[in-house]
């Protein structure tokens, strides 16, 4: 009974990444007690973690259990160097290398496996926990034997298959804070000698964990259904054929609510520094400053000018005849939110779209067949998935249709996947070969929303309205109404829809927009304003690879390994004109469409100040393309290898070494009509050092790596020559790394583990750098160490056991750049008269306490889950920052704890 009560210590505590995966003690009395042997298939074939010459680490499902993990964003804590975010939308990063996936025209940087099957659309691969066997992370290139766009690394998640002999079932019920309820079950019967049934099935709801200030509604709510059907025949001991049907069903709020970070007194465009970074204000202040003495160019920095009282220039321009409609005003040329908690990244929050939504319907079908030929084993995979999503943000963080933005992001996709692959042992060579085959069909809408009040406060901020209003300015024949509105402009918003058409062209009527829609007993405002960008593409990936381990001596292996890929995508953008809600009441007798008259004036103008072939859109302003389908295609080729040895040099010792060059195929914007990106390459050194000790009661693994990218694909935040409003566009720029991983077990005792890892990381740019400088850090964090400990404690014979789980995880800060500063997702953030700190360093602890029976068949847990509640401030970013005046940040969830309640059967 005392084996039992170790097995369990140690199995509900398995490993983090230091241990790979499970451990447990292998008991021949009391006090003989060592570390299992973890089995992995980091290399295509069954191998003890210790003997794999790759850095990985590895989680088992009895330990994503124990830390109450429910995705793979919760093993970030406990993996150096990776960090998930997101849902439906999900952004990867392995030791500094991310790819956000928010076109489906840009892949992943790390690749997603689950049972050997490859997940081409991150938006497909954050699906909850369920009868998970364990996970791998591997790092570093892994083309060689998992394929494309492995370049970063690689996550493998292996579920649990029907067992022959067995009837078992497993029922694991959760409440935790927030009305959490979590149903997850598991049934496991043999049909016949030959076939077995396993089945899985979870369900989990939450109620949000903030409420809106406005509208009392709670945001940060799930709901969630998944579950796996499998069949599995082994019509003899060489044959196995394994059937499995996958879904998933995702309705659930924005992950990390926004909240708007703007407190109203932002005076000039965010980063504006001088005169001549005031759009349509400051080539006229420069201008005049010499009639009324002032001085003022455009490089007069801002503090001075509004150290020069605006109602000196009003006073100035009354011997013209002007007549300030506010007197009192003060120098103001940006409109910005009032967030109804100021800038305050903690909230309280409001929104106008509920916070947003994720939702995702998933189907998936898989057929793995085996055969063992004697001389070797044929491995057939074969895979179709399908899924629809939608991502719907709160891009603004108000509710306030004077700022009104969000984005939506609807995709559709298939995709099929087909390998073949022969293992086998030849003397001393161990060898792997295979086939590979993707097809992919993607559909994609990139949908954003405004109003026609906040597509008003875009055209001031960028500096349209006041902009029109200047270039005809003259005051030598007195200020007319135009003139005297350009001039209320210096101090505070004016609207376009309200501005005198004879203001934007002397032929028109000198009554506004917004007038002659009243006249027709309508409005111009509170309409929807929805600019569309469609996409479709086909990708077909082909590839052939081969693996081999030489075993020189007992002692030392030599391996190799090539793969050829061959990627092939089209893409066809197509984008229309923007959509006003209700133009058709728009329609005005003897006048025309009110909703087209807007269009053609600000065609116009955009022609005017911006380019000939502009449309007048303002997030997607494709000119002459505009309603034209438009199609490119392109094909890259590529030969990645990796050659790697291993020495034993004790019994439990092993030292190795590698080099290995990834790829990543090229790819187009979704978002960006006719763009281009390349390929991806990388090459990666690694050594390391695996060993147990002190008979297999220390575990101590370490590895040393230095990668350099050519051409990596960067996802950034920027302005576009078709838009006002920037977008997240892919770049290609060089960046170099370097760092080390370490990883320990340690058993002291019966019952007692601790464990630690950590990890450092320097992770630099090295051209095409944005706005940050050549050698600067790319932003991401350094460090992370995470550690902790499990502790059982018997409780007599017919008692069962108590085990008490505490883990620890730190996160150094983010490195500064020029790039995340300009971002506000580092450093210090301003906006208006408000400043704090983010990026800065994290702290994360959980903790649980788990009762197990004597028959080990139904235990009861208690776990906290950031047990003291730290909270980070996020920064101020977003789509409709500089444009719209109203940043975001997000709010991260807080402290959680639950009861699980399992029984086994």
């Amino acid at each position: 009974m005392k084996t039992n009560y170790l097995r369990n210590a140690l199995m509900l505590g398995a490993s983090t990444a230091v241990l790979g995966l499970s451990a447990h003690v292998t008991a021949q009395d009391d006090t003989s007690f060592t570390l299992e042997e973890i089995t992995v298939t980091a290399q295509k074939r069954e191998q003890s973690a210790q003997d794999v010459p790759i850095t990985l680490n590895a989680f088992s499902g009895d330990f994503l259990n124990t830390i109450a993990a429910e995705d793979l964003r919760d093993i970030t804590t406990y993996t150096p160097g990776l960090e998930i975010s997101g849902v439906t939308q999900p952004r990867f990063s392995m030791r500094g290398v991310e790819t956000s996936d928010f076109g489906v025209g840009t892949d992943p940087a790390v690749g997603l496996f689950v049972d050997g099957v490859y997940a081409s659309r991150s938006g497909a691969a954050i699906v909850f926990f369920s009868d998970v066997e364990r996970v791998e992370v591997l790092k570093g290139p892994q083309g060689t034997l998992f394929g494309r766009n492995t370049a970063a690394g690689a996550i493998s998640v292996i579920t649990r298959k029907p067992v022959m002999d067995e009837t078992e079932a497993q029922v694991r019920l959760r409440y935790g804070r927030f009305d959490k309820k979590q149903f997850d079950g598991m049934i496991n019967l043999p049909l016949t000698d030959t076939i077995a049934m396993r089945g899985n099935f979870l369900v989990n709801k939450q109620d949000g964990y903030i409420d809106d200030a406005v509208t009392g509604a709670d945001y940060g709510r799930e709901d969630n259904v998944t579950g796996r059907l499998q069949f599995r025949w082994e019509p003899n001991d060489r044959t196995a054929v394994n059937l499995a049907y996958e879904f998933d069903h995702t309705k659930q709020d924005e992950d990390e609510p926004a909240v708007g970070v703007s407190d109203g007194h932002l005076r000039a465009p965010n980063g504006a520094q001088t005169v001549g970074d005031l759009p349509g204000h400051g080539d006229f202040l420069a201008a005049v400053a010499p009639l009324f003495g002032l001085p003022i160019t455009k490089d007069t920095p801002l503090d001075v000018l509004y150290g020069i009282p605006l109602a000196n220039v009003y006073a100035g321009f009354g011997a013209f005849g002007y007549t300030p409609s506010n007197p009192d005003a003060d120098w103001n040329f940006f409109r910005d939110a009032s967030s109804v908690g100021g800038a305050d990244p903690f909230g309280p929050i409001a929104s106008d779209i509920g916070s947003g939504e994720e939702n995702r319907d998933l189907d998936g079908i898989t057929l793995n067949v085996t055969h063992d030929f004697g001389w070797a084993t044929l491995t057939s995979v074969s895979a179709f998935k399908k899924f629809t999503s939608n991502n719907l943000q709160d891009d603004d963080g108000t509710a306030d249709p004077d700022f009104y933005f969000d984005t939506d992001n609807v995709e559709e996709n298939e995709h099929f996947y087909q390998e073949l692959r022969l293992n086998g042992v030849s003397g001393p060579l161990t060898w792997t070969t295979g086939l590979s085959y993707f097809w992919e069909n993607a559909k994609q809408q990139s949908q954003t929303h405004a109003t026609t009040d906040s597509i008003d406060t875009v055209l001031y901020n960028i500096g349209i309205t006041p902009g029109v209003l200047a270039a005809s300015f003259d005051p030598t024949d007195g200020i007319n109404a135009c003139e005297s509105r350009f001039l209320d402009s210096l101090g505070g918003f004016i609207s376009f829809n309200n501005t005198p058409l004879n203001c934007f062209d002397p032929g028109l009527p000198g009554l506004s927009l917004e007038d002659i829609a009243n006249m027709g007993l309508t409005t111009m405002s509170g309409r929807t304003w929805t600019e569309t960008m469609y996409g479709e593409g086909t990708f077909k990936a082909y590839a052939a690879f081969a693996d081999v381990t030489y075993a020189v001596t007992d002692r030392f292996n030599l391996n190799a390994g090539l793969r050829y890929t061959r990627d092939e995508k089209k893409w066809e953008w197509f984008n229309g004109r923007r959509e006003i809600s209700g133009s058709a009441r728009l329609e005005i007798p003897g006048v025309g469409n009110l909703a087209d008259i807007q269009q053609q004036i600000l065609t116009g103008i955009f022609q005017a100040f911006v380019g000939p072939t502009a449309s007048g859109d303002i997030v997607f302003d494709v000119g002459g393309l505009e309603g034209v389908p438009y199609e490119r295609d392109e094909s890259w080729d590529n030969l990645s290898p990796r050659i790697a040895f291993d020495y034993r040099v004790g019994d439990d010792a092993m030292v190795y070494a590698s080099y290995a060059r990834g790829y990543k195929a090229g790819g187009f914007n979704s978002v960006e009509v006719n763009s281009y990106f390349d390929n991806e390459k990388v090459w990666n050194v690694e050594a390391g050092v695996k060993s147990q000790w002190f008979d297999n009661r220390v575990r101590f693994n370490a590895a040393v790596w230095k990668y350099k990218y050519n051409d990596k694909q960067s996802i950034r935040l920027v302005d576009v020559d078709d838009s006002s409003v920037p977008r997240y566009v892919t770049q290609n720029q060089d960046v170099s790394g370097k760092g080390i991983d370490i990883e320990m077990l340690w058993i002291p005792l019966a019952g007692l583990r601790f464990f630690a890892n950590g990890g450092y990381q320097d992770i630099t740019c090295s051209e095409n750098c944005g706005d940050s400088a050549v050698g600067d850090p790319t932003g991401v964090p350094s460090t992370r160490v995470s550690f902790g400990g499990d502790y059982t404690v018997p409780l007599g014979n017919e008692g069962g056991s108590l085990t008490f789980h505490a883990d620890h995880s730190y996160t150094s800060a983010r490195r500064e750049n020029g790039e995340c500063i300009a971002d506000g997702t580092c450093g210090t953030v301003s906006w208006g008269l408000v400043s704090w700190d983010t990026g800065e360093a994290r702290n994360l602890t959980n903790a649980r306490v788990t009762w197990t029976n004597a028959e080990d068949d139904l235990s009861v847990s208690v776990f906290a889950r950031n047990l003291f509640n730290n909270r980070y401030r996020g920064g101020a970013g977003g789509l409709a920052r500089d444009t719209f005046g109203a940043p975001t940040s997000n709010l991260e969830e807080p402290s959680t704890w639950g009861i699980d309640l399992t029984a086994r059967f």
